[in-house]
């Protein structure tokens, strides 16, 4: 095996370097390894810091960023420090951490924007005959090692993006995902037959391409069951050249003609993906508790600074929930029908994410019986309300921990977090007890242990029982498990079957969107292709077009429809900040959000201009002094929710693209749903621009504007003709 970019820097640079080479070649057309091989192999990583730290770590996909698995020791004779991981072939995201606080960015290695505004090294391990035998499509040679498709669970953490092989994406479809080589393989398609008909009922479903890391490419089908309750069984056909290659069950190719060793799908073994159809409808607003409105004087504490102050990690302003409820008209008249709370349980902190008691309403925001006046007010008009979950860990002050922290191994808690041994003790730097991204304050919660499980899944019902709460945002979810997700959806699709599972998961979320986890998850890759494309200027409209064609293929259309799109969170700039005062910049970025497929979310402050840096600038308080509002800014936004409540199409029509036009920065598309239809039309230029758009792709019937920035429309024989200012947009429908 070998490592793609070896590279071995002096003076706080990276090296990395293979420890294993192993591996032979096939005759051709088929070269390398048997397909379907994933065996990890050791790889080392150093990194020579500048200064003399205490640690150094590596964290990155491999380990869900955890910067606290993977120390590296400082080699003898050397100023290297180095580990060794084992890693299976694949694409991952990767930076140094340390004295356990700063990330450096390794100089000279290979990067990658994640989309969130994080540069990440990037480190390839690639099979040993990647090297000797290179990938040209159309030579009629395929290389083996490339090839691969799991009939069950998903692809090992080896990619830039995890895949699901297999998905059941509705009652009558499945989604099948093959993986072969980077540029290798001309075409695929995957052989179908109805396991009852056998050959009378075989036909092949051409795979398109989903998209590519840096090593492999990735093809997607859907395949329709002939029966809800009936086998199938499939295999895939590989062209290039003039060669057809057959891959099947036996992980193996072979050359055709070839007697199949079929993979075959019990359709009862894969549950239909369903979402809360309510949900396709929200529009969501999230609250910073301790930051939107100060209704109750007498809950703040003596360390309460006036409102307005700039805020720290650790200053209080005294928001609540009284505040919230006062607020409920300003809500109905801005539009909105969704509420999401940051963490309101008791804790020790100003954001709540280090819970002291999972059942009790923090008394600075005020008791249960306010949470339950807003849910009732809030179910009266028709919205629905979810909470933060803090799953993965809590605060120290929780008692679980305080008895370990107390008796030490004679806890009747000691297997309710991830302990490496006693005695524990409280500060940074401690390494006998695992925190969330290593923090002491933070301690990892062990939702394997079966008492821990069942206090938390009662906790979920609890709330949706007493506060009648219609859902979860679930904190930090790649690092609680799978199997525990699964319980959780099932304990809370039991208790409300429509509650909306919410993960809180940055990069591709494909593992967790199966229909037996969430149904959605906080949606920072779209976040991240929207922010390059309307206010950074970092790609072209056709850039835009794919980076969302990616996300959407990776995604089943359930979890599309609800996925949930925000442009501005409690763990990133504000909008206002990242566009610069740009307006029209960031009115692009809105209208976007207001007219994409999924469930858009505003965070609190944004409709009236509020800025922010990164946390905790983007958590000051809410200004509701209108002087201090962008007029322009809330009347939009206004405008821009109730366009979206008052058509269907914009939260429920299909999505077609007509035209990415790189010379003009046109993007435009259509949606249609029912009787509606909706053509969009973005000018990302700094110029005026026309866009010629066949009626063919917009639609014959007359269209009328909804919302636009001073466009002209015109028909011209058999086009539609859109002039548009300088960063201009129009929503045009009937």
């Amino acid at each position: 095996m070998r490592v793609l970019s070896d590279m071995w820097k002096l003076n706080g640079r990276l090296s990395f370097a293979p420890v294993a080479l192993l591996l032979a070649c096939l005759p051709l057309p088929i070269v390398g390894q048997p397909a379907g091989t994933e065996d990890a192999i050791p790889v080392k990583i150093a990194y020579v810091p500048t200064g003399t730290p205490k640690t150094l770590t590596v964290a990155g996909t491999f380990n869900s960023w955890n910067k606290g698995a993977a120390p590296l020791t400082r080699q003898a004779g050397t100023l290297a420090w180095a580990t060794t991981l084992r890693l299976s072939p694949g694409t991952y995201q990767y930076k140094i951490v340390v004295n356990d606080s700063r990330w450096m960015m390794p100089q000279d290695a290979p990067r990658i924007d994640d989309g969130n505004g994080n540069i990440n090294a990037v480190l390839a391990v690639a099979p040993e005959d990647f090297a000797r035998h290179p990938a040209v499509a159309g030579d009629g040679i395929v290389t083996a090692s490339g090839v691969i498709h799991h009939i069950a669970g998903a692809v090992p953490p080896s990619t830039l993006h995890g895949v699901r092989y297999v998905t059941r994406s509705d009652r009558e479809h499945f989604e099948l995902v093959l993986r072969t080589r980077r540029i290798d393989v001309q075409s695929c398609a995957v052989i179908v037959q109805d396991a009852e008909v056998g050959a009378k009922g075989s036909h092949r479903a051409a795979m398109v391409r989903l998209g590519s890391d840096a090593l492999f490419d990735f093809w997607r089908a859907r395949v329709s069951l002939a029966s809800e309750r009936r086998k199938v069984r499939y295999a895939f056909s590989l062209r290039d050249g003039s060669a057809e290659l057959l891959y099947d069950s036996s992980n193996s190719l072979h050359a055709a003609p070839y007697s199949l060793k079929w993979f075959e799908l019990d359709p009862n073994d894969f549950a239909p993906f369903e979402t809360p159809d309510w949900a396709r409808d929200a529009i969501f607003y999230q609250i910073f508790p301790e930051r939107f409105a100060n209704g109750d004087k007498s809950n703040d504490g003596p360390d309460v600074q006036p409102w307005g102050t700039a805020p720290t990690f650790s200053n209080r302003m005294g928001g609540d929930l009284a505040g919230v409820l006062d607020r409920l008209e300003y809500l109905r008249d801005l539009g909105i029908n969704g509420l999401y709370f940051n963490p309101l349980f008791q804790s020790r902190s100003n954001h709540g994410y280090d819970t002291t008691d999972y059942k009790q309403i923090d008394t600075r925001f005020g008791a249960t019986a306010t949470l339950k006046s807003i849910t009732a007010r809030a179910h009266l008009h028709g919205w629905h309300v979810i909470l933060d979950g803090v799953f993965n860990h809590s605060g120290v002050d929780f008692e679980p921990f305080k008895s370990l922290l107390r008796e030490g191994v004679r806890s009747p808690y000691r297997r309710w977090y991830s302990i490496r041994r006693f005695p524990l003790e409280v500060k940074d730097g401690q390494q006998n007890y695992e925190g969330w991204n290593g923090s002491p304050w933070l301690p990892k919660l062990n939702p394997g242990n079966p008492a821990t499980r069942d206090y938390l899944l009662d906790v979920a019902t609890y709330w949706m029982r007493e506060a009648q709460i219609d859902g979860w945002r679930l904190d930090a979810a790649p690092e609680v498990g799978h199997d525990f997700w699964k319980k959780f959806r099932k304990t809370v699709k039991a208790a409300k079957p429509d509650a909306y599972v919410l993960g809180e998961i940055w990069p591709d979320a494909t593992d967790w969107l199966q229909g037996d986890e969430m149904d959605s998850v906080t949606n920072y890759r779209w976040r991240g292709a929207v922010l390059d494309f309307f206010a950074f200027d970092k790609t072209s409209p056709a850039q835009f077009d794919n980076a969302l064609t990616r996300i959407r293929s990776d995604y089943p259309p359930a979890a599309t429809e609800v996925m949930f799109n925000m442009l501005g969170s409690h763990d990133v700039e504000r909008i206002r900040t990242i566009c610069k005062g740009d307006w029209p910049t960031e009115r692009q970025a809105v209208a976007f959000q207001m007219t994409y497929p999924g469930t858009p979310c505003i965070y609190y402050g944004d409709e009236v201009g509020l800025k922010g840096g990164r946390d905790p600038d983007n958590r000051r308080t809410m200004p509701w002094d209108p002087k201090l509002w962008d007029k322009s800014i809330a009347e939009f936004y206004k405008a821009a929710v109730k366009m979206r409540r008052e058509h269907a199409v914009l939260r429920r029509g299909d999505y077609r693209v007509v035209t990415t036009d790189a010379k003009s920065g046109i993007y435009a598309f259509v949606r249609s749903y029912k009787s509606e239809r909706a053509l969009v039309v973005f000018n990302r230029s700094d110029t005026a621009q026309t866009a010629v758009l066949p009626i063919s792709k917009t639609g014959s019937e007359p269209l009328r504007t909804w919302l636009d920035t001073g466009s002209k429309t015109e028909r011209q024989g058999v086009n539609l003709i859109v002039s548009l200012p300088p960063r201009g947009f129009a929503v045009l429908g009937r």
